[in-house]
């Protein structure tokens, strides 16, 4: 199971993002680390949405 949502990832994301708040603030809301806001906030704007949905990778035997 996830410790995070992605509606709790998008919403984080985007107000840092809007630059109204600040990292800290944002990170402090959300109740998260500073480094977490910071790497969802660069895979966010390097893959867009598709950087928080889930994969699932199989491998043959």
């Amino acid at each position: 199971m996830k410790k995070y949502s992605l509606e709790t990832k998008l919403q984080a994301v985007n107000v840092y993002l809007n630059g109204t708040e600040s990292l800290r603030t944002v990170a402090k809301r959300f109740n998260i680390s500073k480094s977490m806001l910071c790497r969802w906030a660069a895979k966010y704007q390097e893959h867009g949405i598709s950087a928080f949905q889930e994969r699932c990778t199989k491998y043959s035997i």
